[in-house]
């Protein structure tokens, strides 16, 4: 509408009042201009009225828009005209969202422009983006010098032409040699400086073995080169934080396609991403691919991507037909191959760490010779083989014996080629005829095989209780040439190559010679389960881990999450990956109860040690969440499922939301308080089936809680917690679950809105409000202050979504409700009271009532600084933020000097809250500063506002 609007008010009057309109109804709430459209959009049209024209009319149109437009708006335009770096000064103002249950979450909105800032600001925010370590080229694991060449060549000639092949895509067979090339590239790109940014997926590395970070990590590598995109990619963190976790099609137009669309880099801009395959499976999300496909042909044409993949049939799907696109294919029967295969096996062959071992009369040319034939273009198979020699006893036996069975196989399949081989090797690791080798075979292998992340042998043998076949001088180095980490105890070990472990787990089943090294990964992730949950229970019971029972205690205790001390590796992985290893095991049915083993430990577990394993985690890990193992659970019947106690371990998450939301981890309080949510959603509807058949039909709707609160819904609510239903007891629960669920929707409210998924925030609301109304409507002194918090959240989203007319009602049933508890208890609801005023106010302003807007406000501040007298450490911050407010509504009244003084009173209670809590309250000084300068600066007092609006740019957005 706005930019309609726009281009119509270059002809037409009509347009311009509009404008004018839209400018003062919006500029109170978070942007100067407001939601649909910031100065930086606008300022252009102004500018057109200030320049002479042919146009009869021109000078009266913008003498019109100045007759029209209010004394505040009109200097903000000024200023822009004067100072062009007044764009980043004037923010929005500050909304409350109130706390909920027994938590403290505030969530406070703010606007920012997408401007220039200092350079520690930009800094602060990029690192909000997260990084996969690792993940960057290595020069160790590049081609030789003088192979590859031909394919090298293309892509030289690729990445400096500026076609609409954006993509470069090289398809090739597991072990052909394709993160060896990835490497060359990525170094030969960053010795032209075209190199803007580098992944490698890696299955065995879970912050590689998933696209989750590989756009938040192109994008800072892409922003450490280009300061201009930097501030960009700042701005829009700033501007909506939940862009740092948000699915990948957010982050891909906010961190890559915006930026690059908005500003124009002179030359190539060439990331290189390989292993494709190892990222994005069968069975996973497909929004990568959607984004390969549809979103990179509409980039700049100096954006080039490399990329390898093995040629999967989700690739192919997705990707064949795409014009932008260029597909090459690694032929490894090409005579190039084979060359370079020639000359990677002489220079193996000749150096030190393999000549040392082979013997007299080395180098054996036609052992050599045999050696690149026999790789037939796999580099993966000789490069196992040299692995295999370095650590094998009689190496040059060995290779002959490789050899001779190679040489029947020659016209294989390259991947029975390479299982070949690793039949091969695995053949004479021990002797397997020994029914104690197999069974340590199975053991370490299959460990190996089902760990979620990769672990050191240290932490295997803890987890096997000791096992002292577990350690180096025993079986694990007979298996150095298939793994890598097997030269230090507490080294992380994998497979050297994924095709090994496909090996294992599946294709060495086919065949009745290589079965005896097959391993079911999911038979080994069962015994895991056990073992994890047998360490957990072991360790605790022996050992005292400092700072544990935090989610026992209410947060006034002291909010966040503890630092805990005492916690073994193994115990974390257990913690970690309970879970995990339980959900590989089928669901089973009453008449499938799990083995006795693990039905033992979990009898053990679940009521003694559950809710500490989860302290641990979020103490120490990451919090991914609990609903799938109470799925699995449920399976069990009631013996077991008597033993998860829902209703505790419902309140367990929803304090655990609280805490890791104060940390600012707002996707893992997102996850918890879902799960707490879930929870009580199952305990309400099971309680209405006990009262159902107590009270009736009414009844029926209470299924709908938390998804769909029709009037019908609302009124069998409120039959079901009437006080004259003669069900003593369970009413009263029903009562308490239906609350304890809204309390859950609200907290699950504040955190969607938080991360930015703000459609599901406000249903979320919406059905707490359902809920609590329902609740008010019988029990209003027990419930309406409940009532009161949903709706202050409401107006809040409601605003979001554009919606003014019904948040300005909303906010005011809220301040009503507010204003009589306040009056009753003062000491318990003024607090309350003030963050309902200050969103009244915000809602006001932007209906253009700024007169009201200012009565409101200044309420607020009243109250606030009453309280902020008696306790200025737990009130400081909220009066600073009434202050900032009342400061922008005097400036929309043109009562500079009032604007003045209480920005000034802002920036000082922000500067010593910054001095205390920087990571908080940095940003919010910076706004305050801004706003100093604004003020400073519509005083005539130019010199000092530039001090202020240099000294908020160093500190950031």
């Amino acid at each position: 509408m706005l930019s309609e609007l726009l281009r119509a008010s270059r002809r037409d009057t009509t347009a311009i009042r509009a404008l004018c309109a839209i400018s003062i109804s919006r500029e109170s709430e978070r942007q100067p201009i407001g939601r649909l459209g910031r100065l930086s959009i606008v300022t252009p049209f102004v500018l057109d009225y200030r320049r002479p024209c042919a146009h009869s009319g021109c000078f009266n149109l913008q003498a019109q828009f100045m007759a029209w437009t209010p004394a505040s708006i009109l200097l903000d335009f000024l200023l822009v005209l004067r100072f062009p770096h007044y764009l980043s000064l004037h923010h929005g103002a500050n909304r409350n969202r109130g706390t909920f249950g027994n938590g403290n979450v505030t969530n406070v909105a703010g606007n920012y422009n997408h401007t220039s800032h200092g350079a520690d600001g930009v800094q602060i925010a990029l690192d909000k983006l997260p990084y996969a370590d690792g993940a960057s080229w290595n020069p160790s694991l590049s081609c030789l010098p003088g192979t590859r060449l031909t394919l090298l060549s293309l892509v030289h000639d690729w990445a400096r032409s500026r076609d609409n092949r954006r993509i470069f895509c090289l398809k090739g067979v597991a072990g052909s040699g394709k993160t060896a090339i990835s490497n060359a590239v990525a170094q030969a790109l960053k010795a032209y400086g075209l190199l803007a940014s580098s992944f490698f997926f890696d299955l065995a590395t879970p912050s590689r073995n998933t696209p989750r970070l590989l756009l938040s990590t192109i994008a800072r590598d892409i922003a450490g080169l280009y300061p201009a995109i930097a501030a960009d990619i700042a701005a829009s963190i700033e501007e909506e934080p939940s862009l740092a976790s948000a699915p990948l099609p957010r982050q891909f137009e906010a961190f890559i396609a915006g930026p690059l669309s908005r500003h124009a880099i002179d030359r190539q801009i060439i990331v290189v991403v390989d292993a494709l395959d190892e990222g994005v499976r069968e069975d996973g999300s497909t929004d990568l691919l959607t984004i390969l496909r549809d979103g990179f042909k509409n980039l700049p044409p100096n954006f080039r991507l490399f990329l390898t993949t093995r040629p999967t049939m989700i690739m192919e799907r997705f990707l064949s037909t795409s014009d932008h696109i260029s597909f090459h294919t690694l032929d490894i029967n090409s005579p190039e191959n084979r060359q370079d295969i020639a000359v990677y096996v002489s220079s193996m062959a000749l150096g030190v760490e393999i000549s040392s071992r082979m013997g007299p009369l080395w180098p054996d040319e036609a052992l050599i010779h045999k050696l690149k034939i026999m790789a037939e273009g796999l580099f993966i198979w000789i490069a196992t083989v040299f692995a295999y020699l370095r650590t094998a006893h009689k190496p040059r036996a060995k290779l002959h014996a490789v050899l001779t069975k190679s040489l029947a196989q020659s016209l294989l399949e390259p991947i029975q080629r390479i299982d070949d081989l690793y039949a091969a090797i695995l053949e004479v690791c021990g002797d397997w005829d020994d029914r104690d080798f197999r069974e340590d075979y199975i053991v370490f292998m299959g460990a190996i095989m089902a760990v979620k992340r990769p672990l050191s042998l240290a932490v295997l043998r803890a987890l096997y209780g000791g096992n002292d076949e577990l350690s180096l001088d025993h079986l694990p180095q007979r298996f150095g040439s298939v793994l890598v980490g097997l030269h230090d105890e507490h080294a992380p070990i994998h497979p050297l190559h994924l095709s090994f472990r496909e090996f294992v787990t599946m294709r060495a089943a086919e065949t009745a010679n290589t079965r005896k090294f097959h391993l079911s990964e999911k038979q080994h992730s069962q015994k895991l389960a056990e073992l994890c949950l047998r360490t957990i229970v072991r360790e605790l019971t022996a050992t005292s881990i400092t700072g544990t029972g935090y989610l026992a205690r209410d947060d006034d205790d002291g909010p966040g999450i503890p630092m805990l001390t005492g916690v073994s590796e193994q115990l974390l992985y257990g913690c970690e990956s309970w879970g995990d290893h339980i959900r590989d095991i089928a669901i089973p049915t009453t008449a499938a109860i799990p083995t006795t083993a693990l039905a033992e430990i979990l009898r053990e577990f679940l009521p003694y040690h559950h809710t500490t394993s989860i302290e641990i985690v979020a103490s120490t890990s990451t919090f991914l969440g609990s609903q799938s193992f109470w799925h699995w659970l449920n399976g069990l019947g009631a013996e077991f499922t008597s033993l998860y106690n829902e209703a505790s371990q419902a309140e367990t998450l929803f304090g655990l939301s609280n805490r890791l939301g104060y940390e600012g981890r707002l996707e893992e309080a997102l996850t918890a308080i879902e799960d707490s949510a879930h929870l009580r959603r199952v305990l309400a509807a099971r309680q209405q089936a006990k009262l159902k058949g107590k009270l009736g039909s009414p009844l029926r709707h209470f299924s709908n809680i938390g998804r769909s609160l029709s009037e019908a819904a609302l009124n069998g609510i409120r039959q079901a917690i009437h006080p004259r239903q003669n069900v003593p007891g369970e009413r009263t629960e029903a009562v308490d679950m239906t609350g304890k669920l809204a309390d859950s929707l609200s907290n699950l409210s504040v955190r969607l809105s938080g991360l930015g998924r703000h459609e599901r925030a406000l249903a979320a609301n919406q059905e707490a409000v359902g809920l609590r109304r329902a609740l008010a409507a019988e029990r209003p002194e027990a419930f309406n202050a409940d009532l009161a918090l949903s709706l202050n959240n409401l107006s809040v989203h409601l605003s979001d979504h554009g919606r003014h007319g019904e948040a300005l009602a909303v906010i005011q049933e809220a301040v009503g409700l507010r204003r009589a508890l306040a009056a009753e208890r003062p000491d318990v609801f003024n607090v309350v009271l003030a963050d309902s005023l200050n969103n009244l106010s915000v809602d006001l302003s932007s209906h253009g009532r700024h007169a009201e807007a200012l009565a409101a406000i200044q309420e607020a501040v009243g109250l606030r600084r009453a309280l902020a007298a008696e306790r200025p450490a737990a009130f400081n911050a909220d009066l600073a933020r009434s202050l900032y407010n009342l400061s922008r509504t005097f400036s929309l009244l043109g009562r500079h000097d009032q604007a003045l003084e209480a920005a000034q009173e802002a920036v000082s209670l922000r500067r010593t809250l910054a001095a205390q809590r920087p990571k908080v309250f940095t940003s919010k000084l910076s706004k305050a500063l801004r706003q100093l300068s604004y003020c400073l600066s519509t005083s005539g007092r130019e010199a000092e506002a530039e001090v202020a609006l240099e000294e908020a740019r160093s500190l950031g957005p």
